[in-house]
């Protein structure tokens, strides 16, 4: 019997985001129908929990299994030592990071003291595994060794989480292919659909270098990803493709075939940090009012995160009562990932922030106007939504806040589209074939 092709998926996913979800779902697509895994000749691993994929509906002809994560070392390392009853137990910072790591996420703290605890996590590891190479015994290492050195390909999915941001997040996943490589130096490192940067300062950028150089390809999702990996002069193939969710064009186009005459206008505010929609509140309410009195077209709001990941719905507080209750919410993890994007294959214009809500607007040719604030976010929307369609309207927080009138906007976003459908088809054949001649040249 032939062995497995065992490849372990790496991403944002499983995080109630469902633009980071939809990644995962068009990653194992390709796998599955394109590259012709089957469960008898591929074991595919994924990370955290499925609670959010579940959710999705999302049924794969693949069966996914879990991975092996720091986060179960740590914790079979705290049993350990409560079985040989230690008058003490791991310090609670310890659990703190468990419980993050499981979630993708890090304590919120200084840079400073989260670097600490991935150092001192990681000497404890690369302790264990080298005492493992020198005895063949490993104290509490023993399952991610076995996990590591099966592993054929380690892919990084699609998705922004590489960037100045999130830096422990880089240097995480750096240990993790180095453990890999280290006990199989064949192992092959392959990163699609990716947004890399901004990197603002030389130090993030140079840790960033050392992580691209553990790369055999590298594909990203627009030009400005592109050119940072150039100027890092490192030795890895890379090219522009565009965004993992195209490779839903497919699905995509049954959706928009079934679309009814119904039309809306779909809206979405997306949970970040730094964004401050009481700037457009007035401007949000206005369009609303006269919708509530049109029969040509009424608005949805459309979520594309929840909670325990980003609280789209918690957004709409910043609207009156009036208006709150006037809105029809769409969830995907309520809908099923299908039946949402039916829902919104019906509008007619998009108005929004999340930066998959714009990508999928354009991919079923409908109009957008996409919203951002911060350098990062504009390099993800700007970046991708030029990509894919010439005259997309992107415009930031702070410019849309400036008195424009937010109909006006949306009327000369409809009155400008031009149908990119052929551009599109071409982006989804010419994503397809690199992706399916980059896994035939790494597992040959």
């Amino acid at each position: 019997m032939n062995r497995k092709t065992k490849i372990y998926l790496r991403g944002a996913y499983n995080l109630y985001n469902f633009g980071d979800d939809l990644l995962l779902i068009s990653t194992i697509e390709l796998l599955s129908k394109h590259l012709k895994l089957t469960n008898e000749n591929s074991e595919l691993y994924v990370s955290k929990n499925f609670e959010s994929l579940l959710q999705l509906n999302f049924d794969s002809d693949l069966e996914l299994q879990h991975s092996v994560e720091w986060s179960d070392i740590i914790y079979r390392l705290n049993l350990k030592l409560e079985k040989l009853r230690l008058p003490f137990k791991l310090p609670l910072v310890i659990h703190q990071i468990i419980g993050h790591i499981l979630r993708g996420e890090w304590l919120e703290q200084s840079r400073f003291l989260s670097f600490c605890q991935l150092i001192v996590i990681a000497i404890a590891i690369f302790t264990d595994i080298f005492l493992y190479k020198l005895f063949r015994k490993a104290l509490f290492t023993k399952e991610y060794i076995n996990f590591l050195q099966n592993l054929d390909v380690i892919h990084y999915i699609g998705g922004g989480y590489l960037n100045e941001r999130w830096l422990e997040v880089i240097v995480y996943e750096y240990i993790t292919i180095t453990l890999a490589q280290s006990f199989n130096p064949n192992l092959k490192v392959v990163g699609t659909g990716l947004g890399l940067g901004p990197f603002k300062s030389k130090a993030s950028l140079l840790v960033f270098k050392f992580f691209v150089a553990k790369f055999d390809y590298l594909f990203v999702r627009e030009t400005e990803s592109l050119a940072i990996i150039k100027n890092l002069n490192v030795d890895v193939s890379s090219k522009v493709v565009g965004d993992d969710v195209i490779l839903l064009l497919p699905e995509l186009n049954k959706i928009r075939s079934k679309k009814d005459s119904n039309y809306i206008t779909a809206l979405n505010l997306k949970s970040f940090p730094d964004y401050n929609y009481v700037l457009i509140k007035d401007s949000l309410e206005n369009y609303l009012k006269k919708s509530l009195y049109s029969q040509s077209s009424q608005v949805e709001y459309f979520c594309f995160g929840r909670e325990p990941g980003p609280g789209d719905r918690n957004l709409l507080e910043i609207f009156d009562r009036c208006y709150q209750d006037s809105l029809v919410v769409r969830d995907p993890y309520e809908e099923g990932w299908l039946k949402f994007l039916e829902n919104l294959s019906r509008a007619h214009i998009g108005l929004g922030c999340a930066y998959h809500f714009n990508i999928i607007l354009t991919l079923l040719n409908i109009p957008t106007v996409g919203i951002y604030s911060g350098s990062y976010y504009k390099q993800k929307i700007a970046g991708v939504m030029k990509l894919l369609s010439q005259d997309a309207i992107i415009l930031s927080l702070d410019e849309l806040a400036s008195g424009k009138d937010l109909a006006e906007i949306l009327n000369v976003a409809i009155a400008s589209h031009v149908s990119g459908e052929n551009t599109l088809e071409q982006m989804y054949e010419a994503m397809k074939q690199e992706y399916v001649n980059t896994y035939k040249n790494i597992l040959s």
